[in-house]
């Protein structure tokens, strides 16, 4: 008795595997939706960056002064002081050529919608130069209530997404602690 309820058991537990592996092996997923990036552009195209703190009176800028088989980023600065390449690397051009959206929130914000979000007395101000002499101007506001993001307009609209916090902790960085090349341990 006890090995036929067994095998009973065990024939069900075989039917029910096959049937749950069946029918996910035969499923379609549906497709995820493209990723929407917030700007889009060449991260070779970027000439110059501008990243300012508004409400804490700080900023830098960078340049790009591509010179043989140098590192072509350097400081805005009278001196051209160099970047530390370690820190800036590809990574950040490739932070600024389009962060993806987090949400697309708002098509078109009015100005009231602007100021709760943060955007007209914004925390960043992003100017980017591109080779071509077009100026992208980004502007980000304030943190969404779960602080996971920020408020961001496109720039040259009056759309409103949200970026990803560590996209912001990033640009803000290079502000607060600027990627200066570290002298030289003698």
């Amino acid at each position: 008795m006890r090995i036929r309820n067994i095998l009973i058991l065990l024939t069900i537990l075989l039917v029910l595997g096959g049937y749950i592996y069946f029918s996910k092996a035969f499923q379609t997923t549906p497709e995820s939706a493209p990723e929407v990036f917030v700007w889009n552009i060449e991260m070779d195209e970027i000439q110059h960056v501008e990243i300012q703190l508004p409400r804490e009176g700080k900023s830098e800028a960078f340049i790009k002064i591509p010179k043989d088989n140098e590192f072509p980023w350097y400081f805005d600065d009278p001196q051209r002081s160099a970047v530390d390449m370690e820190r800036w690397g590809g990574g950040i051009p490739l932070l600024l050529s389009g962060p993806g959206a987090v949400r697309v929130l708002v098509k078109n914000a009015t100005p009231e919608q602007l100021a709760e979000f943060g955007l007209t007395q914004p925390r960043m101000v992003i100017t980017l130069t591109l080779e071509n002499g077009d100026i992208l101007n980004i502007t980000i506001g304030d943190w969404t209530p779960n602080e996971q993001a920020f408020y961001i307009q496109v720039p040259g609209s009056n759309d409103v997404c949200t970026v990803d916090y560590t996209w912001y902790n990033e640009m803000e960085r290079l502000v607060k602690e600027p990627p200066y090349v570290s002298p030289a341990a003698d």
